[in-house]
């Protein structure tokens, strides 16, 4: 695991770009766009998998395939299924799939919706996206919690649970 484009201390990083690291060639590209999906054998036939699209809008602009995919052509394109995920969540599932998980057995969480009250409104913040569960709760950060409700009390609700694929 290795975050590129920008240098972290305490974690594997480097200020260069991924394809100034290793041939892109050698390399798969997640895009939500990609025709087709990720297997366990791709990730023993590749030497990196490329994670790191642009979240935020709903439904996805394809923002991945425009300023990613399409510069690489040489590099592999494959999905995690038809949904869109946070980067740590697409990293969660692609290490899960190199522990030899099938895609199809990943349960996620598709939408939550925190909850809070501020003085006699109830205050809710939907995201749309694709959560991988571990032991029935969804992975999310602490600190994005934080950054949407504050220190506020506030109750997480899962909207549907489904597989990636």
């Amino acid at each position: 695991l290795m975050i590129t484009g920008v240098e972290i201390e305490g974690l594997p990083s480097s200020r260069k770009r991924f394809h100034e690291l290793i041939d892109p060639s050698k390399v798969i590209i997640l895009d939500p766009q990609a025709s087709q999906v990720l297997t366990h054998e791709d990730l023993q036939r590749f030497e990196a998998v490329v994670v790191g699209g642009i979240l935020g809008s709903h439904p996805p602009l394809g923002r991945t395939k425009k300023l990613l995919s399409d510069k690489f052509p040489e590099a592999e394109k494959r999905n995690i299924g038809r949904y869109q995920f946070p980067i740590d969540g697409a990293v969660y599932v692609v290490m899960e799939m190199l522990r030899g998980r099938r895609l199809e057995d990943i349960k996620i969480a598709l939408g939550l919706v925190l909850r809070r009250r501020i003085g006699g409104f109830e205050h809710l913040i939907e995201l749309p996206y694709a959560y991988p569960l571990i032991d029935d709760k969804p992975l999310i950060s602490d600190e994005v919690i934080k950054i949407l409700v504050g220190e506020e009390d506030y109750e997480l609700e899962i909207i549907n649970i489904t597989t990636p694929i």
